[in-house]
């Protein structure tokens, strides 16, 4: 008879071994209980943090829990930057650091991990945690604080770079990468600590490819107009801007609906020509379309023969780039691509949409017209057709028409265009188009009365009222203390943005860098302003010295 017994007693022992062994290895949370809501915390520093003459090569940290490292890449900052970055694993309840990099001299390093370290069970971050060493007789203790905004709207971001450069030549920020740095915190506020006495170039960068160089245009940069003595602890704010491109550029092209192709330009084009490179290209055809800032430009083609349309673009007598488009890309219909191939009008009025006060009646077309017939344009209200007071119906290209009545309160007005009234220039007309309105009551509107008190300046201060949308509603040119009057305000949030225009053109010129050129300062009035349905608002605005905005009067109930 066989010792089976003894075998099965074998087989189970190391089954009950190896069940005991991942028992221990797992790492669970404990049952029952309050749920864990503690960072982790240190037990003990090898070598101790802030530690000077350091010379080690293997940091340990030792924590009460076990930890784990999560984007450590994206939250560990190393002020001043090693060369190698060291070697860093999670191990139980050790953080491991490895350096492996050749350190400077007297020198003060931090290591900051951001929100990186984490407790393994329930994820509890060790926010901002940091260890500190010197390979110096002293830690160095100097701070440089201070917050950043953009210069355009005063707008904060997190993870702005603020950089001190112990090189104070002007190419430093496009060739090496920092002594000293930061990140701004979502308010725009930085500290930059254990800062080594001395003189330094301040540098702000959103780094837009993550290699801590000024090196692409679109960066947006901030810097001091004079170099940081840090003897003690600073204060430092900067502003932050992109510089004008200095080459103009097509950045991108692309097909809009039928025969339509949209160019995206690097800056404002003052002058577009085209030059066609195959017979099919008919470019005395083509139309142009222009946005408001003109670096975003739409094209109408409505002649072409061949099966693609290759032509040179010009800006401004320069050839800028050459294009090629396959007109199998003009689809007549939705199809997932592009636009119906149909004429569309839509007005600015409705049932449900009075016509503003302060605002001509505007039909806006999905293409240029080539063609249309006034006599087809029919408004009346139910007494009496109303004729237009104005004869330049059409804007430049052909898809606006504005037209001027002289319309009255309380009165229901019908416009009716009948078919065929508009042709475009693919030779699409419009169906029947009605449409019924009133003039909005005056009641609706706000009114806003600002009173701008300054110095006499020989600057110009061009004064924004700016809807929620970002809009600019209202601009008003000043040189000196004034009385701004705003009738006719829709109800909702605004806000007064001043631009001190230190160069006179007419519009916010941003700086330049190596130009030690800073932008164009703007200030806005502190807060919405909230403009209320029938009552009027009246502020007043200090700028003499600038002040924080007080409100004179809360508001005014209108008599209408």
């Amino acid at each position: 008879m066989q010792a089976r017994p003894l075998t099965y007693f074998y087989h189970f022992y190391w089954l009950l071994l190896l069940a005991l062994f991942y028992s221990c290895a797992q790492i669970v949370s404990p049952g029952g209980g309050a749920k864990d809501i503690t960072a982790p915390s240190v037990e003990k520093f090898i070598p101790d943090s802030a530690a000077t003459n350091f010379k080690a090569k293997s940091i340990a940290i030792y924590f009460d829990e076990y930890i784990q490292l999560v984007d450590l890449q994206k939250e560990l900052t190393i002020s001043p930057p090693m060369h190698h970055q060291p070697d860093i694993k999670a191990k139980g309840r050790m953080l491991q650091i490895e350096i492996t990099d050749t350190l400077k001299t007297n020198t003060t390093y931090v290591l900051n991990f951001g929100n990186s370290i984490r407790d393994f069970t329930e994820g509890n971050i060790k926010k901002d945690f940091q260890y500190i060493f010197s390979t110096g007789n002293i830690i160095d203790t100097l701070k440089l604080s201070g917050g950043i905004k953009y210069a355009t709207d005063l707008k904060t971001e997190k993870g702005i770079l603020v950089i001190l450069f112990n090189d104070k030549t002007d190419s430093v920020p496009y060739k090496i990468g920092p002594f000293y740095f930061a990140r701004t915190n979502p308010d725009g506020s930085y500290q930059i600590s254990h800062i080594k006495p001395g003189l330094y170039k301040a540098f702000a960068l959103k780094d837009e490819n993550g290699n801590s160089r000024f090196d692409i245009p679109t960066e947006s940069v901030g810097f001091s107009d004079t170099l940081v003595k840090i003897s003690r602890n600073q204060k430092l704010d900067f502003t932050l801007f992109k510089e004008e491109t200095k080459k103009q550029l097509l950045l991108k092209h692309y097909v809009r609906g039928y025969a339509s192709i949209v160019l995206l330009f690097s800056k404002p084009v003052k002058s577009l020509s085209y030059e066609a490179l195959n017979p099919g290209t008919k470019t005395q055809t083509f139309l142009t379309e222009y946005n408001l800032t003109r670096d975003s430009i739409r094209i109408w083609t409505p002649e072409f023969t061949n099966d693609s349309l290759h032509f040179k673009i010009i800006v401004e007598g320069e050839i800028i780039d050459t294009l090629k488009i396959g007109t199998t890309q003009f689809q007549k219909d939705n199809g997932g691509r592009g636009e119906a191939f149909k004429l569309v009008g839509t007005m600015n009025a409705a049932k449900t949409k009075p016509l503003d006060i302060n605002k001509s009646l505007e039909l806006t077309f999905s293409y240029p017209i080539k063609e249309y017939k006034p006599e087809n344009i029919f408004l009346t209200n139910g007494k009496q057709k109303i004729t237009s007071t104005n004869k330049n119906h059409k804007d430049s290209l052909g898809r606006k028409f504005s037209f001027d009545f002289d319309l009255i309160q309380d009165s229901l007005y019908r416009l009716e265009i009948v078919p065929g009234t508009f042709i475009d220039i693919f030779g699409l007309t419009n169906d029947t188009l009605k449409t019924e309105f009133k003039l909005q009551e005056e009641r609706f509107y706000g009114t806003l009365k600002m009173i701008l008190k300054m110095k006499k300046t020989p600057i110009k201060c061009i004064v924004q009222l700016v809807n929620d949308k970002g809009s600019v509603s209202k601009e008003d040119i000043l040189y000196e203390s004034k009385e701004l009057f705003y009738p006719y305000l829709s109800p909702g949030k605004y806000r007064i943005k001043i631009i001190y225009d230190t160069n006179e053109d007419g519009k916010w010129t941003t700086g330049n860098y190596l130009l030690h050129k800073q932008p164009e300062k703007i200030s806005f009035f502190a807060g919405e302003i909230n403009i209320r349905a029938n009552w009027d608002l009246e502020l007043d605005w200090d700028l003499t010295p600038p002040q924080t905005p007080v409100v004179k009067q809360e508001g005014v109930k209108q008599d209408k």
